[in-house]
């Protein structure tokens, strides 16, 4: 019987390291390489790395041994809002409601210290190094997690029931049979000089604004030390799996102002029109703008200025409800007869914004399905869905976004 099943979303490497290796790291081995796109624009390249090959998800989720996931950023800027949701979100649907109130914790704490806005070039990497979890940018630590099986549950995001695409994973898990082309791409794809120590500053000045809030009641993350050596390196909403248990200027160049020159000089120069005197700020715009390579603007490092620390608590009752609209989502879909009859499979990604009663305020394609009436269909789902559970209280904001992805196969 066909019927649909809705995910909710040897070539050995060994890479030489010469910026995201720290010594306390044995994952040689390049176990798959794929790309992440949004709206027709790819956002990154990301390698997963193991002790052992595998290609088996299991497999590799399973291992107790060093493992790194990393990412390099192709787009020319990539959110921090967005960098945060899809770790959040991936987690959120492939884990149990267990799971995720025991590492609420660590991931308040990883999320938190997603505070720099990605840009080209840059190499986000997670490692799971014995113990601890490591996560760095650029080579530069951003904190750690004193708990490798908090890497395992990451991972999932990428190999587990609810990947970011089916092919994500499927590339992923190739046992370092990688296509030559995607470790070209991948290799390349660094930051220039000025953009790693523009980073380590940024960090290296956090850790200091960290260390002068002590006195916060709030969880502290653990961050960067200022004397952290710069050579150290290191490497949608989403739709429920079937029958899904519970929630398993820069200043610019300043212009002159030319401001209106006065009539010749009038007999009582003690007269002055405000204009005259006005006629001193041009000196300021002779000021040189500092140089735009710094990358240590507002902007460069933290982006929405809604952007607020998570608490354990906070991000445990945002990840439920996204688990809880996914749930909701599953149940209104349908495969259409007509693409069935002929075989038609796909998937589509949908970007969906509602409001605190849950109505739906906006709907994205973000991925369309090869066949139209696959991506009509889960267009469709969303109308029948309408409204979705409302917000809880302790979700904050007046709206709520979430990427739906569905893969149409038929079994």
């Amino acid at each position: 019987m066909q019927k649909l099943k809705i995910i909710i979303s040897a070539l050995v490497v060994t890479l030489t390291y010469t910026l995201l290796t720290p010594a306390s790291f044995a994952a040689p081995l390049l176990n798959g390489v794929a790309t992440q796109s949004e709206l027709g624009k790819e956002q990154f390249i990301a390698g997963l790395f193991t002790s052992t090959l595998a290609s088996e998800a299991k497999d590799v989720l399973l291992a107790q041994e060093d493992k790194r996931m990393q990412i390099r950023v192709t787009a020319d800027r990539l959110s921090t809002r967005r960098f945060k949701r899809l770790w959040i979100e991936g987690m959120a649907i492939n884990a149990s409601s267990s799971e995720l109130q025991k590492h609420a914790q660590h991931m308040a704490d990883f999320s938190n210290m997603l505070k720099i806005k990605l840009m080209a070039g840059d190499i986000f990497t997670i490692d799971r190094a014995g113990s601890t979890v490591l996560i760095s940018l650029n080579g530069a630590q951003l904190g750690q997690i004193p708990d490798p099986a908090f890497f395992d549950l990451l991972l999932r995001t990428w190999v587990g029931p609810v990947p970011l695409s089916s092919d994500f994973k499927q590339n992923m898990l190739v046992a370092g049979n990688v296509n030559s082309g995607l470790i070209t791409r991948f290799e390349s794809t660094r930051p220039t000089d000025e953009r790693i120590a523009a980073v380590e500053d940024a960090v290296k000045a956090r850790a200091k604004q960290a260390e002068a809030q002590d006195d916060d009641s709030t969880p502290k993350v653990a961050v960067a030390k200022t004397d952290i050596k710069p050579k150290i390196e290191a490497p949608v909403a989403i739709a429920p799996p079937p029958k899904i248990a519970a929630p398993s200027g820069a200043l610019g160049e300043s212009k002159t102002v030319s401001t209106p020159k006065p009539e010749p000089a009038k007999p009582k120069p003690q007269e002055p029109e405000p204009a005259p005197k006005v006629e001193e700020k041009p000196k300021v715009a002779a000021i040189t703008p500092p140089p735009p390579e710094t990358l240590l603007d507002e902007e460069s490092l933290e982006d929405e200025e809604d952007d607020l620390d998570f608490t354990a608590e906070s991000l445990l009752s945002q990840q439920l409800y996204i688990a809880k609209l996914k749930r909701w989502s599953s149940s209104k879909l349908k495969y259409p007869s007509r693409a069935a009859s002929r075989g038609h499979e796909g998937n589509v990604r949908l970007s969906i914004v509602i409001d605190r009663s849950g109505k739906v305020k906006k709907v994205e394609v973000i991925e369309a399905a090869e066949y139209s009436s696959l991506t009509k269909e889960a267009q469709n789902a969303i109308e029948r869905a309408n409204p979705f559970p409302p917000m809880p209280e302790d979700v904050k904001g007046d709206t709520f976004l979430f990427t739906l992805p569905v893969v149409f196969q038929l079994q």
